[in-house]
């Protein structure tokens, strides 16, 4: 990285390459764990007399991975060629692209792929059917600058590339041998996942509001691209079952202003004030967002939504004093009769901060779904298409600094350290936040089950509804759907 002037403008220019390899073994096509033929490979195989006839051009030249009308373990007869697959795309024997691969099902009610070996039908898994993991290099350049327009006036804009690596992605052997076993759509890891990206833009300005040069504005415009992020996807038509793993298929943006206004320490006090609009929308918000999606066996359709962590409004006040000692003491004092002044309050000082911000966004579901219970519900609106109530929370601090020091008067070498005692008070209004809400009533102490028409059955069942209603009252009032309670902290800091 390197800094370096043109003319009036500043420029940061950096490049960092990261190789990541996850030094292991990978499938080399992830629908299968034996080597599939592909069309070029008929030629060489012992095949029904015209099998390899009328295959559509488009389908040789790509090397298609090639499905048969019979499962042909045995030494059955594959009968003819059913469809045909590239990468993710499926044909039918005609080659015309089509969206579901149960369109080319065998007799056996799931497509079925032309295995190169005939014995490997027979087999859990191969090893030929694994490679080496490919190393992903990732150049991640930085480039920044700034242009003062005046002494107190300045336009700045930077662009940056990130990569992170990624997570729960070591291979497990044993979930491709017992694959056939499960009697659900199994989860297994991904060991072929490749490393997140994230490209970072911003550009703003910045003012001194004043001659003293202790204020100033800041107004920034910012957009977040992440690609590659991690999400569960099902692989459909993967043989022998499907099945559910992690992959890099989401993608999300985060873009919105930021408005800062900064008051530099003067006579004890320091302001900061930031105001954040933001939009943050994707296809997925975690790792497991897409779960029930994979779990229905539905296609991995991807579309943008906002995400869990959407806060459209945050602000943040934050007001420091210090009362300074000695000579720049500007607290309390008080004088003795020997003349020897007391400053109260020496070292000592005070942080409250306000932190506002509209609330996170939730799915509405359009029936009451009872606690722990398997029903499912339709949606109302889109994913996310609601939102939480607001959130307000003051935290404050008061400390004191007490200088320590060791060692004989005049030594040159006399230890100096600081301890710092300090009293922290966070949620100082005990302000009762929501944090989460039930789908049906968005209310975060009641689901609506008891008042539906589906709860009239199991009350009726119940020996004492009473007791019914009371329990269910105190499960459903959890302590997770708010934010924490007042807390007071004595602490110290030892600085040396």
């Amino acid at each position: 990285m390197d800094k370096f002037d043109f003319k009036d403008i500043k420029f940061l220019v950096g490049l960092r390459v990261d190789r990541y390899d996850a030094n292991q073994p990978v499938l080399v096509d992830k629908y299968a764990l034996h080597q599939i033929a592909g069309v070029k490979d008929l030629a060489s195989m012992s095949l029904p007399q015209n099998f390899s006839q009328n295959i559509p051009a488009q389908m040789t030249a790509s090397n298609a991975a090639v499905y048969v009308a019979q499962n042909p373990a045995g030494n059955k007869s594959p009968v003819a060629i059913k469809g045909y697959r590239v990468g993710d795309r499926w044909f039918n024997a005609e080659g015309t692209e089509i969206s579901d691969p149960n369109l080319i099902a065998s007799s056996d009610g799931r497509p079925i792929p032309l295995y190169k070996t005939n014995a490997d039908y027979n087999e859990k898994m191969s090893a030929n059917a694994f490679t080496d993991y490919v190393a992903a290099v990732i150049p991640m350049p930085r480039i920044g600058f700034s242009f003062p327009i005046s002494d107190v006036a300045n336009f700045f804009a930077h662009y940056d590339k990130l990569s992170q690596r990624p997570t729960n992605s070591a291979i497990s052997p044993l979930d491709y041998y017992f694959m056939n076993a499960s009697s659900t759509t199994p989860l297994i890891t991904n060991p072929n996942q490749r490393p997140q990206l994230t490209t970072d833009y911003e550009l703003g300005f910045s003012q001194v509001l004043n001659e003293r040069k202790n204020a100033s504005i800041t107004i920034s415009s910012f957009y977040k691209e992440n690609r590659n992020l991690i999400n569960q996807r099902i692989v459909v038509g993967a043989y022998p079952k499907n099945y559910i793993m992690y992959d890099n298929i989401d993608f999300s943006t985060v873009k919105g202003l930021s408005f800062a206004f900064d008051f530099r320490r003067t006579g004890g006090s320091r302001i900061n004030f930031n105001y954040t609009l933001q939009f943050a929308e994707g296809s997925g918000s975690n790792a497991n967002s897409g779960a029930n999606l994979a779990s229905s066996g539905q296609p991995n359709i991807r579309i943008l939504q906002p995400l869990d962590f959407d806060q459209r409004h945050s602000l943040v006040l934050n007001y420091d004093y210090r009362f300074g000692s000695k000579k720049d003491y500007k607290g309390p004092s008080f004088t003795t009769e020997a003349g020897k002044t007391l400053q109260f309050l020496s070292d000592v000082g005070f942080n409250l901060s306000f932190l506002l911000g509209s609330g996170t966004p939730y799915t509405r579901w359009n029936t009451a779904i009872p606690l722990n219970g398997n029903a499912r519900s339709s949606i109302i609106g889109q994913i996310n298409g609601s939102s939480k109530p607001w959130a307000f929370r003051t935290n404050l601090r008061i400390d004191k600094n007490v200088p320590l020091t060791w060692g004989k008067e005049d030594d040159e070498n006399k230890k100096r350290a600081n301890l710092n005692i300090y009293l922290q008070v966070l949620n100082l209004f005990n302000t009762k936040n929501v944090l989460g809400v039930y789908n049906y009533t968005g209310a975060p102490d009641d689901d609506g089950y008891l008042t539906s028409v589906q709860a009239q059955a199991a009350l009726a069942l119940a020996n004492s509804v009473q007791a019914f209603t009371d329990m269910y009252n105190i499960r459903m009032n959890t302590p997770g759907n708010y934010s924490l309670p007042r807390q007071i902290r004595l602490g110290l800091l030892f600085e040396f």
